[in-house]
């Protein structure tokens, strides 16, 4: 006959516990996993599944539940969660925000769709992008990655070693990362609209009478729609090499070796 021994059993809950607070956290804040779309009950069931594996390989000192030092614990486990699921967050919304400075350059910022997952109003073409980084994430395995990047989180951030500022100061940098990938995958179409602009400014110089700004911009949404359509057969690498950029930011600033 099988004897639980209450204090194990404590303690094995307490141990549980912690780990828990971060994977959730993390899956609550993760894109895809966090979204709308995800019933909270199956975020929750996931997180349980993926703590009970990961719990057993890691280190979590122990300590006494019945204190306000584990609250603190607690929060600093909630935190550390929404933070390495923001880094993913930033990859994701880097795509976006691409779309929707495309549009903009495109003309195209008037067409806006409304985004399932958050909730609100986007540009078409900042949807259409974060559609396909869905799909490139899931279909590279990236979801598998992301579980190695959590488990390898409690080596790099053990549970007990505080708020270090420094990290967090590390992710607001990383802001500017976004931005600037975002503007290296616009940069094409908004110097080729640009030249196509002087181009008509040329015309409209040359020949006052004729109507080339009615003219202009049907033909520039053409090309856009058409520099979108060559763009597709590059997504994929172009997808790889930012999520590898991210891979090697989390190696060399904070440690985090991945295998995946």
């Amino acid at each position: 006959m099988l004897e639980i021994n209450p204090d194990q059993f404590l303690n094995l809950t307490i141990s549980f516990l912690l780990p828990f607070f971060r994977i959730g956290a993390f899956f609550m804040a993760l894109p895809l996993f966090g979204s709308r779309l995800v019933s909270p009950r199956l975020r929750i069931a996931f997180s349980f599944l993926v703590a009970i594996i990961i719990t057993p390989v890691i280190d979590v000192p122990n300590y006494d539940p019945v204190s306000p030092a584990y609250i603190v614990l607690i929060a600093e486990q909630l935190v550390i969660g929404f933070v390495l699921g923001f880094v993913i967050t930033i990859l994701f919304q880097l795509f976006s925000l691409a779309g929707q400075l495309a549009a903009m350059v495109a003309g195209l910022g008037f067409a806006m769709s409304n985004d399932p997952a958050n909730g609100i109003s986007v540009a078409t073409l900042g949807q259409y992008y974060l559609s396909m980084v869905a799909l490139a994430f899931l279909g590279t395995n990236g979801h598998l990655v992301m579980i190695e990047y959590l488990a390898e989180s409690f080596n790099y951030w053990p549970i007990g070693s505080g708020f270090a500022s420094q990290r967090y100061w590390q992710l607001v940098l990383l802001g500017g990362w976004m931005f600037e990938k975002a503007l290296l995958i616009v940069l094409p179409l908004a110097i080729a609209v640009l030249v196509i602009n002087l181009s008509f400014g040329v015309v409209a110089k040359a020949s006052p009478q004729l109507n080339v700004f009615a003219l202009g911009f049907p033909i520039i949404m053409l090309f856009s729609l058409f520099f979108f359509w060559i763009m597709l057969d590059d997504f994929l690498n172009i997808y790889l090499l930012f999520f590898g950029e991210i891979i090697n930011w989390m190696d060399v600033t904070w440690g985090i070796h991945l295998n995946g």
